[in-house]
């Protein structure tokens, strides 16, 4: 014999009802402003009397209550459709992280109202797991630049009313993604000159050269044209950068800069000038002139995967260390300042907001500068 479902409370009117279904679960239903009746659900009486209390603080406040049929993929998909006010390349870099670590994760299915603490933790660690552990394996820089993306989705549902809370400032802040500076390799002594040996002669020297020697990023290199680079002068001038199939301007405004060249580099970009005149020459038809720097084979932007196919390879076939491209402008970076760059100059160089970040970024080589600082002038009173 089926148990009927039963009333358990007698409560103030306009505050809705808590009963107990035949089968034990506790159901809540709600009837708001508009005469629609909103149904909740619970394991007990007082998960049910918690879920009503906030829909009627909501409805208090006049605000609507949250769409329970809106997932967080479909939430994020609507979100990176519509965002304003921010450069294309930047809605681009978003939603590349949001289609590849969230919307093919179970996450993605799961109702944008329910979203709790529980799972962007469990998102979290998941993110720098091994994937031998059913992790994605992210950097901890990719994993917290993601968790930052979700903050704003999230943040931007509360304000469209489509949740009563941001579940991410749920999280405390020491178990979000922190970035690991220990994940910085540079070459640096032998191996920054080794890596020189190792390059020479390569299609794509001169490149490999104004990366670890000027400290450009990825992009920045890619998207150079000609019009920017003045060899007499000795200079190239950063105004642009490549990001997906487009370009666009630099990361932020004090990344559009002047950097003035070393010798060396001067004399990679004269002479890859003149192997990238005769490659044309070759071509013949089938170039495509965007007055690019560093382009493929036909005149067209390089491939950020085949670049760094082959800084890969370089670095095995010389037995150096494997590091990311983006390394190799840390390692100008260490290499300046290791030679008494002026922080703040090499601040400027890299196209940093302050020279704060640069000290904060470098503090491994700036403190073997103070050191140096500190034995300098021990030496020069004990000399007195």
């Amino acid at each position: 014999m089926t148990r009927q479902a039963k009333r358990r409370t007698r409560r103030p009117a306009g505050t809705g009802a808590v009963i107990q279904r035949g089968d034990g679960r506790w159901i809540g239903r709600l009837k708001q402003p508009d005469g629609k009746v909103r149904w909740f659900s619970g394991p007990n009486q007082a998960a049910v009397e918690e879920k009503l209390a906030e829909a009627g603080r909501l409805l208090g406040a006049g605000l609507p209550l949250p769409d329970t049929k809106v997932t967080v993929g479909g939430w994020l998909t609507e979100w990176l459709d519509h965002l304003q006010g921010l450069k294309a390349s930047t809605v681009h870099y978003y939603r590349q992280y949001v289609t590849a670590y969230v919307l093919r994760s179970d996450l993605a299915n799961k109702p944008l109202a329910r979203l709790e603490k529980a799972d962007l933790l469990h998102l979290y660690r998941t993110m720098t797991s091994p994937k031998t552990e059913g992790g994605m394996a992210l950097s901890t820089t990719t994993a917290h630049h993601l968790a930052a993306i979700l903050h704003l989705a999230l943040e931007s549902a509360v304000e469209d009313g489509k949740v009563a809370r941001n579940a991410a400032t749920l999280v405390p802040r020491k178990q979000r993604p922190k970035v690991n500076r220990s994940e910085m390799t540079v070459l640096a002594d032998e191996d920054f000159e080794r890596f020189f040996d190792a390059i020479r002669g390569d299609r794509l020297e001169a490149l490999f050269v104004v990366a670890i020697r000027e400290g450009l990023r990825q992009g920045e290199i890619l998207a150079l044209r000609w019009q920017d680079v003045d060899l007499e002068r000795g200079t190239i001038t950063v105004i642009r950068s490549l990001r997906g199939a487009d370009t666009g301007g630099p990361k932020s405004k004090t990344s559009r800069r002047s950097v003035v060249l070393f010798d060396e580099t001067v004399d990679a970009l004269r002479d890859h000038r003149t192997r990238q005149l005769q490659e044309r020459l070759r071509v013949g038809t089938m170039w495509e002139d965007g007055d690019l720097v560093f382009p493929n084979e036909f005149g067209r932007f390089q491939s950020p995967q085949r670049l760094r196919d082959r800084l890969k390879a370089i670095l095995e076939g010389a037995g150096l260390p494997r590091i990311r491209f983006h390394d190799l402008r840390h390692s100008a970076a260490t290499n300046w300042l290791k030679g008494n760059m002026h922080p703040k100059v090499a601040s400027e160089r890299l196209g940093h907001a302050s020279v704060a970040i640069t000290l904060d970024l470098y503090s491994h080589v700036t403190l073997g500068m103070q050191r140096e600082a500190v034995d300098a002038i021990t030496r020069k009173r004990s000399g007195r």
